[in-house]
């Protein structure tokens, strides 16, 4: 093994790398050329806490340093901060979920994409474009809510720190300026940083706003269905509006703000959960609305957040930390979401065996097939051993006739649904053949990496068990084709909603495109399936 004395890479299939001097700013860095690549390391953009770090044969670490980034946490979070777009803020704030530094954008202060998915993930040298994607956000939720919000709006004197900025009402008086002093960003009650000198994992550090197990946190019930409801988007809980910042570190909150930098695919859940619950039979509608509110247990993760798109979707759940589930009251009726996490205690996992062969439902993501499958079920699925590159893959359903994928196909007769291998997936193995049915599946996750199931299902006693490549929630789509590139409204005709589904579609999702919606609708469409199933068949 070779030394690469220039970085703190330890593997090198040729001569060593010297660090660009550019850094994460290095715009060759994502041109076509190799030349540069070829003599130069960069800075990888989750810094310490990449998934590939330790894998010595994988090329990434080969290109990439992991110097640790030793910064403090966001007290906002990615929910709520309103300087995901902001180079500087990203490089000196870490936030759950999202690499420490922005790509830089090809096309720079040119660049005509003015969304916010693409803001918070580019970044770009002048001011002029987030000037111009504030303005389009802003203007676009003046245009939904019915309002003329005036050009001269009076600066609120809390600026960015303002409690309101989820009220139209008050966005239609008031801007809120962006405070620039970087210490407004730490956390009031709180000074912890991530360093590789502490003790505690990725993990702990992500997880500083969970609550002890014995606190439910509940969603808002969902609204009756009917097609009145389809006119505007459900509504939200504000009733911690009120509660100061640093009750966010403590409570999950449960609005999402769309004054400012709004986040595109949660909007797009919230649209495609509508596509979706108009679907399902009557029957089916009311038994999720009427559903417990401790049905779903949310197990949080270091990665993956179902409980963004369950809140979007507006169902109910508990959390409940991996390290209580030993002692939890966990109920045989209840449905068990784990999110992809880089750890899990290993009596947890074998306890859940245990309750799944007596009935539990489980539905697990991406690398819980290591921490959770390869410890308790590994007698019908295990990680391959390999792991997927961030790429975007075409998916299709493999058994159309499983209840799950109901209304998958409407969907993928027109464009090839598509789904994110996140960097490091955890591709499975299926050991039992006989009892795992494949639901859903990917040619191309099959040709580079062994295993083209992406989403399967099996029994275990009188249990069962679901488990997905990559993770629930996505940050992100990619507009393979040209109808991808389409407007959201024309999904909705593709799959023929209803008119006031189309209507919502257009009023609410002007800035989605087709791509994201596709993907947010079948999200919606699995849980609800899950869910109506789960809840029918207790009966």
């Amino acid at each position: 093994m070779q030394f690469n004395r220039f970085s703190t890479n330890s593997f090198s299939t040729s001569r060593p790398l010297q660090r660009c001097r550019d850094g994460h700013e290095c715009h060759l860095l994502y041109d076509s050329s190799n030349e540069h690549k070829s003599l130069y390391s960069h800075p990888c953009r989750w810094s310490e806490l990449c998934r590939e770090k330790n894998n010595n044969d994988s090329e990434h670490v080969r290109l990439f340093t992991h110097d640790p980034h030793q910064v403090p946490l966001c007290k906002f979070g990615p929910e709520d901060c309103s300087k995901l777009t902001d180079a500087e803020h990203r490089h000196s704030y870490r936030h759950e979920g999202l690499p420490d530094f922005l790509i830089p954008c090809r096309y720079r202060d040119q660049c005509q994409n003015r969304s916010t998915e693409h803001a918070n993930t580019y970044a770009h040298p002048s001011n002029s474009y987030h000037q111009t994607q504030s303005f389009r956000t802003t203007n676009n939720l003046r245009n939904n809510s019915g309002s003329r919000f005036a050009f001269n709006q009076t600066p609120c004197k809390y600026g960015d720190e303002c409690y309101n900025q989820s009220d139209p009402e008050h966005c239609s008086r008031y801007s809120h300026p962006l405070s620039r002093d970087p210490s407004s960003q730490m956390p009031r009650s709180s000074t912890k940083s991530f360093s590789p000198n502490t003790q505690s994992t990725p993990t702990d550090n992500f997880n500083t706003r969970a609550v002890p197990s014995s606190t439910n946190h509940l969603t808002s019930r969902l609204p009756p269905r009917s097609a009145n409801n389809l006119t505007s988007l459900p509504p939200t809980s504000s009733a911690d509006n009120s509660n100061t910042r640093e009750a966010s570190t403590i409570v999950r909150r449960s609005n999402i703000h769309l004054c400012g930098s709004g986040n595109d695919m949660e909007r797009a859940y919230r649209i495609g959960g509508a596509l979706a619950m108009e679907t399902l039979s009557k029957s089916d509608q009311q038994a999720i609305q009427n559903m417990p509110e401790d049905a779903v247990i949310v197990v949080p993760g270091s990665f993956d957040h179902i409980d963004r798109v369950l809140k979007s979707l507006n169902i109910k759940y508990i959390t409940v930390e991996n390290t209580n589930l030993l002692t939890h009251p966990i109920r045989l009726d209840q449905t068990v979401y784990i999110n992809c996490s880089s750890s899990f205690p290993i009596d947890a996992a074998r306890r859940l065996r245990q309750l799944v062969e007596q009935g539990l439902h489980i539905i697990t993501t991406d690398w819980a097939l290591t921490h959770v499958h390869n410890v308790a079920f590994s007698d019908f699925i295990q990680h391959n051993g390999l792991g997927t590159a961030d790429e975007v893959v075409g998916i299709e359903v493999a058994d159309s006739k499983h209840p799950l994928v109901s209304g998958f196909l409407p969907a993928s007769q027109h464009a090839m649904p598509q789904w994110w291998l996140e960097s490091g997936s955890h591709p499975i193995r299926i050991v039992n053949k006989d009892k795992v049915r494949v639901l859903i599946r990917s040619a191309t996750l099959g040709e580079k990496y062994r295993s083209d199931a992406v989403l399967v299902t099996f029994d275990c006693g009188k249990g069962n068990v679901i488990h997905m490549v990559s993770h629930f929630y996505l940050q992100r789509s990619e507009t393979r084709d040209q109808r991808h590139q389409m407007p959201a409204k024309q999904y909705a005709m593709d799959i023929k909603a209803s008119t006031g589904a189309t209507n919502l579609v257009a009023s609410q999702g002007q800035n989605l495109n087709y791509a994201q919606i596709q993907s947010s609708s079948t999200s919606a469409q699995f849980i609800y399936n899950q869910l109506s199933t789960r809840l029918n068949s207790k009966k």
